[in-house]
């Protein structure tokens, strides 16, 4: 049999968060990172002459990243890979590295961090909650809410942005500010992204969709976000590990983990009404 001599290969969602600029940390081995942070600043007070001044002090904690491991093997008999006449190695590692991606960028946004990542929406705090009439939907008010319970050193950040899935998305793109009548969504030119308020919007597939309760839009300083990658990623080849069944074997592993490293307010979510 003859092959055609490109493989033809279907799109499938893929996770986006690292297109939102966190702060990754890229290491050699897994130990344990500890990252410092702030949690509060002292605060100044008028004092009147002759009076103590009142001790405050500012309040610091650390965040933790391990490296938990994301692994995938896949086998082909040794025929395929020596007759075929595409580049199967070269697809094959190709997904793989899409299956570790996604294995870890459904983590980084949703993970629980009970032995895996804490994601982005575990630790975001509430920034505007949906009203009770409409089912988990949300208004252009809601949005605009939700841009403005960020602090503004955070909207002011480069990394500062959107994430919501596809289905979100098209649902922001229907909205008219209640004032102006002018769409939210500004669509980029020349290359420029998409933008919301000012703000590019990331779609990832793994953020939840419109619904009851449902943390569905997230928006703030990406940055605040830490990930960590330990060793890079490995794809290796065996020829024995099949060895009585003369196959070729992939493995293709990740280490990494994630953590919002500031948790004062930096990211915060649109949350539908759980009414």
């Amino acid at each position: 049999t003859s092959f055609y001599g490109q493989l033809m290969e279907h799109i499938i969602e893929n996770s986006g968060v690292l297109a939102a600029n966190p702060t990754v940390l890229e290491t050699a081995a897994g130990e344990t990172i500890e990252v410092p942070v702030t949690t509060s600043f002292s605060t100044a007070a008028l004092v009147a002459e002759n009076v103590a001044i009142s001790e405050s002090d500012p309040a610091f904690t650390k965040r933790s990243l391990g490296a938990y491991k994301y692994g995938v093997i896949v086998q082909a008999p040794a025929e395929l890979i020596a007759d075929t006449g595409v580049d199967l190695e070269g697809f094959l590692a190709r997904q793989c590295g899409r299956a570790l991606g996604n294995a870890f960028g459904t983590d980084l946004v949703v993970g629980n961090a009970s032995s895996k990542p804490s994601g982005i929406v575990q630790t975001a705090t509430t920034g505007k909650t949906g009203s009770a009439s409409v089912a988990g939907a949300f208004s252009s008010d809601d949005l605009i809410d939700l841009y403005y319970s960020v602090g503004a050193g955070y909207r002011a950040s480069r990394s500062a942005a959107w994430m919501m899935k596809d289905s979100t998305i098209a649902a922001v793109r229907k909205l008219k500010e209640s004032t102006t009548g002018n769409y939210l969504w500004i669509p980029g030119l020349a290359g420029a992204p998409d933008t919301i308020l000012g703000k590019p919007v990331v779609s990832d597939p793994n953020v939840a969709a419109i619904a009851l309760s449902a943390k569905s839009v997230i928006f703030g300083d990406f940055s605040a976000y830490f990930v960590r990658i330990a060793g890079g990623v490995r794809f290796e080849r065996s020829s024995e590990f099949a060895f009585n069944t003369d196959q070729i074997t992939f493995k293709a592993v990740l280490r990494g983990d994630g953590i919002l490293a500031d948790q004062t307010g930096a990211i915060k979510v649109f949350v539908g009404n759980a009414a």
